[in-house]
């Protein structure tokens, strides 16, 4: 195969009287994509309640549920069209499969390692997680693997089929995730205006705490992932959606703001991040358009005019309750010495541990893991090593990089900013959270790179694809 764009073909080709049978896979394939982008769409709503303990988790089901359809809606396009996504994305796939292979030896050796994981039933802190049983953690890493890598099923779809997934229709489920974002913007307001109680508290010293927005979710950091990914999408999307720039500019605020009093530090350093790579784009632009005399002022001092009014009235409503929490950003950060059990807030201490206790353990667990976190890492590194080895941090690092690269040769010039932006998101966000053990925050990073390929041009290579694809009938 010449490029990433070529197509794998199985050796044979269709006959006749298959025609009916394939047009009928092919409507199949496309009503389980749809039906997967509806979930990718609705999961934030169905998320409002999460981790409450009040019954069946919602959101857990549709997201094992839409894996289901985005790997089921490959498959079955391959057997009905005999067509393979490119070879790299198999590579991916052969990847994510030999994790799998991990996970298995790591079940079968449980036994054999009862001593060494033993050393991690000592808790010291809150911060180290509930206790696991290993052989129903492994299994449910496994699971969260596939669930959360299966959008890459519907990237290879998209690089079969791009009419399939046009900017129109990406767009469509990307403005029902920003709804779901500014429902739960909502509800964190609502939480600091103390309407309705919290769900998570910030322990202070001296044993006093302070609630930590988190909309509808239990954690902020569920509720950070859904802000950051949002901001993303309205720059990127915005104007697709058809929504008025006021009222765009309107929602980034709205959601950095809600970040900011959830006083999740990582999530306000992503949406700061976010916003300075956009907004010095559109400065860039700005210059060079004022030096053509095409810069509406009279446009740009309305827009400055309604920030400052915004900003005015959420200080007057709010302005206490913001200030306590960014004194509280700033200053409870607990001991900044890696060394010190306090380093960010007891992240030192498991850091420490697990480092000791990796002192101790053969081979074997350096190369393949444990097969799930004993403790909860708070590191997307660390926690790749415990759960997958060496070997699996590698692996994971290959799909990455092989992932940019498919994405990164067919994105547009003007788009692959955004795609550092989304490769950057997820890596300073891993530096104290997980966001490779997040399903739903992969589903989204996922998404962001397919809305930056349908933002790219059709290359020849495509439009030969196109015309030699197979004719859907107009009820697909």
């Amino acid at each position: 195969m010449g490029s990433l764009t070529a197509l794998a073909r199985w050796p044979w080709s269709r006959q006749p009287d298959q025609n009916g049978a394939v047009s009928a896979h092919l409507r199949l394939a496309r009503n389980l994509a749809t039906a997967a982008l509806v979930l990718v769409a609705v999961k934030p709503l169905a998320d409002i309640g999460e981790g409450r303990g009040d019954g069946l988790d919602l959101g857990a089901l549709l997201t094992a549920l839409g894996a289901v359809l985005m790997v089921a809606a490959l498959g079955v396009f391959a057997l009905g069209s005999r067509r393979l996504p490119p070879r790299s994305l198999l590579l991916i796939g052969a990847g994510i499969g030999l994790l799998l292979v991990l996970s298995v030896a790591s079940y079968l050796a449980v036994d054999a390692r009862a001593d060494l994981l033993a050393s991690f039933d000592v808790r010291r802190y809150s911060i180290y997680g509930p206790a696991q049983e290993a052989t129903s953690a492994i299994p449910a890493e496994a699971m969260r693997l596939v669930v959360g890598f299966a959008p890459l099923a519907l990237i290879g779809l998209m690089l079969l089929r791009p009419d399939w997934f046009s900017v129109r229709r990406l767009a469509l489920v990307a403005g029902v995730v920003v709804l779901g974002a500014v429902v739960h913007s909502v509800l964190a307001w609502l939480q600091v205006a103390e309407v309705i109680p919290y769900s998570f508290h910030f322990e202070l010293a001296g044993w006093q705490k302070i609630g930590r927005a988190s909309g509808g979710y239990f954690h902020p950091m569920s509720l950070g992932r859904l802000l950051m990914f949002s901001v993303f999408l309205v720059y990127v999307l915005g104007e697709r959606m058809g929504v008025p720039a006021a009222v765009r500019y309107g929602l980034i605020g709205l959601f950095f703001a809600t970040g900011v009093v959830s006083l999740h530090r990582f999530t306000i350093l992503c949406l700061v991040l976010i916003v300075a790579v956009f907004e010095l784009r559109r400065v860039r632009t700005l210059v060079t358009a004022r030096r053509r005399g095409n810069v509406n002022r009279r446009g740009a001092l309305v827009a400055g005019g309604g920030v400052v009014v915004l900003a005015t009235l959420v200080g007057t409503l709010w302005g206490e309750a913001i200030w306590r929490r960014a004194e509280v950003v700033v200053t409870e950060v607990g001991s900044m010495d890696v060394r010190s059990d306090t380093f960010m807030h007891g992240r030192g201490a498991i850091w420490n541990d697990v480092a000791e206790i990796l002192g101790r353990a053969p081979i074997d667990v350096w190369l393949f893991g444990f097969g799930y976190e004993p403790w909860d890492m708070h590191n997307d590194l660390l926690r790749l090593m415990i759960v997958w080895g060496l070997v699996g941090v590698v692996v994971t690092a290959a799909i990455l990089v092989a992932t940019y690269r498919i994405v990164r040769g067919r994105a547009d010039r003007s788009h692959r900013t955004a795609l550092l932006v989304l490769f950057a998101i997820l890596v300073i966000f891993g530096l104290t959270q997980k966001p490779l053990a997040y399903p739903y925050f992969l589903w989204l990073f996922f998404f962001g790179q397919m809305v930056i390929l349908a933002l790219a041009p059709a290359e020849p290579d495509d439009a030969r694809e196109a015309s030699s694809a197979v004719t859907e009938p107009a009820a697909a």
